[in-house]
């Protein structure tokens, strides 16, 4: 710290200290502001869950955390019902979409024709001959 000279440098030093020692009253407020508000019983529960999970766990973020938890939950439900319903209706599709083509064949091969040719094309097979 330098000698204080004259006058001037006086009251400019002055000035400046009550500079300082406003903003020091300021920091100390917002640090009783911060130490009421971690004394509180809701806080004191935050904090001690914190610490015992060793999780910092901030309840804004906690809160937000949870919502998209959530959200996120509700999307995948909706989702997996939505995919159960398209596969169900991609089978049913699919199965009359092959009953279709199956009648489709069998008008112009009769069952009874089928059945003819098959018989006539199997030999009398006998095991160990």
């Amino acid at each position: 710290m330098k000698k204080i000279e004259n006058l001037h440098e006086l009251r400019a030093e002055i000035s400046r200290m009550k500079g300082v020692a406003k903003q020091q009253e300021l920091q100390i407020k917002k640090d009783l502001s911060e130490i009421r508000d971690d004394l509180r019983p809701e806080n004191i529960l935050w904090n001690s869950l914190s610490s015992l999970t060793g999780i910092k766990i901030n309840r804004n973020e906690f809160l937000k955390d949870g919502i998209a938890y959530g959200i996120s939950l509700f999307i995948q439900r909706f989702i997996l019902k939505t995919e159960k319903k398209m596969e169900n209706k991609v089978y049913d599709f699919m199965d009359s979409l092959f009953e279709r083509v199956k009648s489709f064949v069998n008008k112009f091969t009769g069952a009874d024709a089928k059945r003819s040719e098959r018989n006539e094309g199997k030999d009398d097979f006998i095991p160990g001959e």
